[in-house]
């Protein structure tokens, strides 16, 4: 048998025959009110995951894209940049030793993959319903369609998110860019912030045909607002943190400009509709996480970069963290 040839076909990692039943059991779980886009956009979500599957339908075919990720010039040692390597096809992933120093690496390392048992072929997965779907995707549904414990799912995911927050955080807003006030949390009435409100500033780049460039959304922290008002601190600490110094900026306000004519408010309004419809029950110390994802998956749509290959290359340069690390920063399970 040649060496990248499974040994057991018939235990393939295969979605395929589960999907109408993940289908009809989610379904039953939704509010009819919103029934039928759902229902739309899984069904599209669907179809494509089956698509993806069956482009990327072994642990090989896995680890050669990656490969063509970690190294896309070819390989290159990490220790004395030496560029021939052997492969080495002894073990569950390939490993690389150099032809030079004879240092031996796999291609997870420096990846949030990186000491990690489950499959490539469900961590594919993962990034492909995060990156590339519209229902968007949680820990106990993932658990349930790729086969993992709820405990595995949510650290995948949560290893995923951070990939996006730390991109989210390197990129800064240039150009002339608008900064909208809006909230989060209920009743969305009156104008000012009830107790389980809060506010979201939202910040858009326009380019020089005032068309939207990039987008961020930041919770604003609870020391920088009132009942009222997001406070200047607060303003000056937004752009401080995701606003090149040399940009045009203008902060909209509310009592001057209706909603739908502000420029990132419209995008807030989606955003906030798919985050209340895909998860439930998160706390305030999550959600910036899930506002970041939705930004990613925005900006790489509107500069027309494909979304799996955008995120396996983010995933893939981002170093890996832990279940330990993220309890010790009070990172509980959401």
């Amino acid at each position: 048998m040649h060496p990248e040839q499974s040994a057991h076909p018939e235990q393939t990692f295969a979605f395929c025959g589960k999907v109408v039943v993940f289908i009809v059991s989610i379904l039953t779980l939704l509010p009819n009110i919103r029934r039928v886009n759902f229902t739309s956009d899984l069904l599209k979500d669907m179809a494509a995951l089956e698509d993806f599957q069956a482009r990327f339908d072994s642990e090989v075919a896995c680890a050669n894209y990656l490969f063509a990720q970690k190294w896309p010039h070819g390989f290159i040692c990490s220790r004395c940049s030496h560029t021939q390597s052997t492969r080495i096809n002894t073990r569950r992933l390939p490993l690389y030793q150099c032809n030079h120093c004879h240092y031996q690496v796999s291609p997870i390392v420096g990846t949030i993959m990186e000491s990690s048992s489950t499959d490539l072929r469900k961590w594919f997965t993962a990034m492909f319903l995060v990156s590339a779907t519209e229902s968007g995707i949680n820990a106990l549904k993932l658990s349930h369609l790729i086969q993992v414990t709820y405990k595995t799912a949510w650290l995948m995911l949560r290893k995923i998110r951070q990939s996006i927050t730390q991109a989210d955080d390197a990129a800064k807003l240039t150009g002339n860019v608008y900064i909208d006030n809006a909230k989060f949390g209920r009743p969305y009435t009156g104008f000012h912030y009830e107790a389980d409100e809060y506010p979201v500033l939202v910040g858009v780049a326009t380019d020089n045909r005032d068309q939207l460039d990039y987008i961020k959304m930041q919770i604003v922290p609870e020391s920088q607002y009132d009942e009222f008002h997001v406070l200047s601190e607060g303003i000056e600490s937004f752009c401080e943190k995701h606003i090149e110094l040399d940009s045009i900026v203008t902060v909209t306000e509310r009592k001057r400009m209706k909603r739908k004519d502000m420029k990132g408010y419209p995008i807030f309004k989606i955003a906030r509709a798919w985050l209340k419809r895909t998860y439930h029950g998160l706390g305030q110390g999550h959600l910036q996480h899930y506002w970041n994802e939705f930004c990613w998956r925005f900006n790489t749509k509107l500069q027309n970069n494909p979304l799996f290959e955008s995120m396996l290359r983010l995933c893939v340069t981002t170093s890996t963290t832990t279940y330990a690390k993220l309890l010790k920063k009070g990172e509980l399970l959401a």
